[in-house]
């Protein structure tokens, strides 16, 4: 009985889906990433390349889209042009420190703290387990 409540509340409340682009080599912190967002609420969905997200950035697919910009910010930049040509209302965040030059831009955040504050989750995404419990 107990077992079915939950399958019909699960079944009740969609899942917000969350599309993450995130090129960085460091599998942990992609994982620590992503994680973040699943306790935010989101069904998370990695893409590990850019070219292969562009692909995947349907109208209306997912209702959040964070892109992670790595070493190169064009590409990055050049698929959130697309994805808001595509789809203006579509909810999207670029995090890209200061060096990438893309802060002037309204979807662009600093670090993964700034956008997990913004959709409304946990802080200390970006720092390792030990800095963690030290915080």
């Amino acid at each position: 009985m107990q077992f079915e409540n939950r399958m019909n509340n699960t079944a009740s409340t969609p899942q917000r889906r969350a599309l993450v682009v995130d090129e960085d080599k460091d599998r942990y912190r992609r994982k620590d990433r992503n994680t973040a967002l699943k306790n935010a609420g989101y069904k998370v969905y990695p893409v590990l390349r850019m070219p292969d997200a562009r692909g995947r950035c349907k109208p209306g697919a997912f209702d959040l889209i964070v892109v992670n910009v790595g070493e190169n910010a064009n590409p990055a930049l050049e698929l959130c042009d697309h994805i808001k040509n595509c789809d203006p209302a579509q909810k999207l965040f670029v995090v890209a420190n200061e060096k990438a030059g893309l802060l002037q831009r309204d979807y662009v955040v600093s670090s993964w703290d700034e956008l997990m504050q913004k959709i409304g989750g946990t802080n200390n995404v970006d720092q390792s387990p030990r800095e963690m419990v030290a915080a």
